[in-house]
């Protein structure tokens, strides 16, 4: 395949979510729907939280706190392992929903053209339990329109079809989850990957370099698509998609889903004591004798 940037390929901002379904539609009568991936991101693209606390834009702060101001008395936990063990809980406990009301109509309008889709998130597998609850209440499905993927036995060649927890990646054999040396050093990949895990179309990569995880993806998945449709609300992740697929020479359309960033942008500037508020009140209970009932109370809306 070549590794020249594919000048078809488009990087464009959108409020909206009607501009994915569009893009997926092109590409559909353009290479047949066989031959197009739609992927997307959920925080802040598919599922919102309904508040703040526990929300991507919470989540970015702490781990700013954690890295900057380590004594902050904001901070929800001592260590990165602590905050993650909050985001679990607050997960659990809260609920999410579609940043626009007709998103999961337009996901099956996009599922309907016969395209493969994939849920690609920065979560650990820890949350998918979840993260799967809230997709469905949401009502978004995508068990019937995800591909399996292939790993091969630890202890032989024989190839199989997982959804399980998995390592996407050895540094001694690259190739063999579609990557290469040069691009293990392009994107920064540590030496010692974290586990990832796939099942009913949502691949959760535990915060890792997202175009890579999604060449290792296609590579398992052994389909050969022309044209990938990628929306995700954070620009990092859009350059990182966009620039290992692009290099490839695959035809990419990457879509910077920005309809949150009001949102993102109010809490970035606003006031920080009423999250903390709500977190202190939420840990006062977990450390205390109270019921799960009183618990359900402080963490809803």
């Amino acid at each position: 395949m070549a590794n020249t940037p594919c000048s078809a390929s488009d990087f464009r901002e959108t409020e909206n979510f009607a501009p994915v379904v569009e893009q997926s539609r092109l590409y559909a009568e353009q290479y047949g729907a066989d031959r197009v991936l739609v992927v997307m991101d959920i925080d802040n693209t598919l599922l919102a939280m309904d508040r703040d606390l526990g929300s991507d834009q919470w989540f970015e702060w702490q781990e700013y706190l954690l890295d900057h101001e380590p004594d902050s008395p904001h901070l929800v936990g001592k260590d990165f392992g602590e905050l993650l063990e909050v985001q679990g809980l607050l997960f659990a406990a809260q609920h999410m929903h579609p940043p626009e009301a007709e998103q999961p109509d337009q996901v099956k309008a996009i599922q309907s053209l016969g395209v493969d889709t994939l849920v690609l998130t920065s979560r650990g597998h820890d949350y998918r339990a979840s993260t799967m609850r809230e997709l469905k209440r949401a009502e978004y499905d995508f068990t019937k329109t995800s591909p399996p993927i292939r790993l091969l036995e630890r202890n032989g060649d024989r190839p199989y079809e997982t959804g399980s927890r998995f390592i996407p990646y050895d540094v001694d054999t690259p190739a063999a989850f579609g990557l290469t040396s040069h691009e293990l050093k392009l994107f920064h990949l540590p030496e010692k990957p974290r586990e990832v895990s796939y099942a009913d179309g949502v691949l959760m990569t535990a915060g890792q370099h997202k175009g890579a995880m999604l060449l290792m993806f296609m590579h398992l998945a052994q389909k050969p698509y022309d044209a990938v449709v990628y929306v995700d609300d954070h620009g990092r992740h859009v350059s990182r998609v966009y620039d290992a697929l692009a290099r490839r020479g695959l035809e990419v359309t990457t879509l910077h889903y920005t309809h949150e960033a009001a949102r993102v942008k109010q809490f970035a500037y606003g006031d920080k004591q009423k999250v903390t508020q709500e977190w202190q009140a939420i840990d006062a209970l977990l450390h205390g004798e109270e019921s799960h009932a009183e618990m359900a109370e402080a963490t809803s809306p």
